[in-house]
């Protein structure tokens, strides 16, 4: 088990919230703190999962605020690296997520979308 943590950087004028290890409950700061803290600027948001190696219901539901404040508000946009095969990629399929955000094999791809 290696501990959870979100690295956040700016690419391109784009905010990357990357994940790496296990990602709980426990996890500080969370995601949704990240996700609150960079949308608190009208922001474009990629989110990395293409390194974690568990993740819960809490990430489920940070990125499920992700998308309702990329929905919600013109100034917001989201997306999320998945790697092919990976845990992160059949959570969101099994949850439906995969259906409500713009999902990539890689971060240039992710960020590349987003840049306006």
């Amino acid at each position: 088990m290696s501990v959870g943590e979100v690295v956040v950087e700016r690419d391109q004028g784009v905010w990357v919230l990357t994940l790496r290890g296990e990602h709980d409950v426990a996890t500080r700061p969370s995601l949704r703190e990240e996700l609150e803290r960079v949308f608190k600027a009208g922001s474009n948001v990629v989110v990395d999962l293409s390194d974690v190696e568990f993740i819960d219901s809490t990430v489920i539901a940070a990125l499920a605020y992700g998308s309702d404040q990329a929905a919600g508000h013109e100034e917001h946009s989201l997306a999320v690296v998945v790697s092919e095969g990976g845990v992160a990629g059949r959570l969101l399929r099994v949850t439906g997520l995969d259906q409500l955000l713009a999902a990539f094999e890689t971060r240039e791809a992710a960020v590349g979308s987003l840049q306006r």
